[in-house]
């Protein structure tokens, strides 16, 4: 889907999509400094991205209805051990030239944020979860079988540390 479509397809939310994957093109991504077409990349790009799109999802009355934000990288920046190592028994994938972490499966250890009207603000969770947390998590609110990893038996997901609010009354 083409990013500039978003404001229509937000403007009700029998517009909305369930399900929306976001992934900022080469320059917003932040991951290089200098972008190709000679624009300033890395955490200024990434700024001005998120100050465009949030709000924007945020204010949408399918996100005010029961929506969730998920915002995520695929990479650390690779620095130290945090940085570059997995996370959470994080499996090598069969015919993966590196094991899981930074130059393979995973991109190391990332942050990310959940906002949400289920997550109460300024809810700081100390449990360790990977991307096949985030994957068995969606795939669980949308009643969905759990694909590859995400199957796998004591995988962490989501759980009250990160869904902290008690929901509003309808």
């Amino acid at each position: 889907m083409n990013l500039e479509r978003l404001p229509q397809d937000l403007a009700s939310a029998s517009t909305t999509a369930n399900y929306i994957f976001i992934t900022p093109n080469l320059c917003s991504d932040g991951h290089d400094v200098h972008c190709i077409d000679g624009r300033t990349g890395g955490l200024t790009a990434i700024d001005q991205f998120l100050r465009r799109w949030v709000p924007l999802i945020e204010a949408a009355s399918a996100f005010l209805a029961d929506g969730m934000l998920v915002i995520t990288f695929d990479e650390s920046d690779g620095a130290g051990a945090d940085g570059s190592s997995a996370c959470c028994g994080e499996k090598r994938l069969p015919g993966a030239r590196f094991p899981p972490g930074f130059s393979g499966p995973g991109g190391g250890r990332v942050g990310a944020i959940v906002l949400s009207k289920f997550v109460k603000p300024g809810t700081v969770s100390a449990v360790s979860y990977n991307h096949y947390s985030l994957l068995r998590t969606v795939e669980a609110l949308f009643g969905l079988p759990y694909l590859g990893y995400a199957a796998e038996k004591g995988l962490q997901v989501f759980g009250a540390d990160v869904f902290s609010a008690t929901p509003p009354a309808p």
